[in-house]
Order: C-alpha cells, then structure tokens, then sequence
C-alpha cells in the first residue's frame, strides 16, 4: 500500500467532508449535528476507500467515481430522492478528484 496515496486520499476525503458538511447545513436548515457529523464522516470514508484502492486496475477517474457511488449510497438512501441524488452527484465527483489527486500525486 502507497502512504502517500493514502495521505492524500485521506486529507481530501477530510476536506471534501468539511466542504460537503457545511454546504448541507447552509441549504438545509435545521439539519442535526448527527446528520452532519455522518455527512463529514461518510467523506472521510470515501477519502480512506479511495486510497486504499490502487491495486483496482481501471482508470483513476472511473475507479474513484465508482468508490464515490457506492460509498456515498449511505448517506444517499435515507436522505430521500432530492437530497440523496446531490449526495451521490457529491460523492461521484468527490471520489474522481480523490482518485485522480492521489494518483498524481503519489
């Protein structure tokens, strides 16, 4: 396993997490500081998930996508069609720039 992959990945994930947290409690308000915190969590996540894949032989940028969906279906599911269909569209989008940073930059 590359560290420095997995630093990157991490410190993304932990960015992207913060970002996506804040988005969420700025465009709906009233969200719970659990929602929240699982929100920053699942992001954390996608950034460990993605920088522990680098021996999946596809292209970093269909890799991280793919790792983006699946890992933030669960965050996805309960938030219901309008607010789950922005976190996976995040989560997509997240995973690729993960994805392609960590493999740039490793």
């Amino acid at each position: 396993m590359n560290g420095r992959r997995l630093q990157i990945s991490v410190a993304l994930g932990l960015l992207f997490g913060l970002l996506c947290a804040y988005g969420s409690a700025n465009s709906v308000p009233g969200l719970s500081l659990p929602i929240l915190a699982s929100i920053f969590y699942d992001r954390l996540l996608l950034g460990l998930a993605v920088g522990m894949a680098e021996g999946i032989d596809l292209h970093p940028l269909i890799r991280g996508s793919a790792i983006g969906l699946v890992v933030s279906l669960v965050i996805a599911i309960p938030a219901g069609y309008y607010g789950g269909a922005l976190l996976l569209a995040a989560g997509l989008v997240y995973g690729a720039v993960i994805d392609l940073a960590a493999t740039r930059f490793s």
